[in-house]
């Protein structure tokens, strides 16, 4: 599976130290966008640059984007440019987003289908089927984003069970 990720999401994975972690999963492939890399934070572009060296995950290229598209959704939603892009660039392709912001997946879904978008916490459960992390640490890394300033939603205690 491609999974284009948001900032919001890679600032909150690296916040609680597992960008490495799920960029490493081997059901899915990991793409960051030209805009999004550039809305990153310095410690999470650091990540992004260890990750990408190790071939754990790719960086798209300016002109692989829908520049058109990019405005059309731009003016439509009123996303940040970021989550704009990776709309615009799943539009037509078979990526998945993965996003941490509610509007944002909400908008992804009206374009690309609801079942197409995710966000950090589904990759953290794909983390404890992999066995990558147990529930424990899932809920560790969680209470650590939100910590950090995520706005993630309250789990139910077997979320990662």
């Amino acid at each position: 599976m491609r999974v284009l990720m948001d900032a919001c999401s890679i600032i909150n994975l690296d916040n609680a130290g597992a960008l490495g972690m799920v960029s490493s999963l081997p059901c899915c492939d990991l793409f960051l966008s030209p805009i999004v890399v550039g809305e990153c934070n310095a410690t999470a572009a650091a990540s992004i640059v260890l990750a990408h060296s190790t071939g754990q995950l790719s960086l798209i290229d300016d002109h692989d984007v829908p520049a058109d598209r990019f405005f059309d959704f731009l003016d439509q939603f009123e996303l940040g440019d970021g989550e704009t892009e990776c709309i615009a660039l799943a539009e037509n392709s078979d990526f998945v987003i993965c996003c941490d912001d509610r509007k944002a997946r909400r908008a992804a879904a009206e374009v690309i289908g609801a079942e197409r978008v995710i966000g950090s916490l589904r990759l953290l459960q794909w983390a404890v089927v992999n066995q990558s992390i147990t529930p424990d640490e899932a809920i560790a890394i969680v209470l650590t984003m939100k910590e950090c300033g995520a706005f993630l939603p309250d789990l139910p205690h077997n979320f990662f069970s």
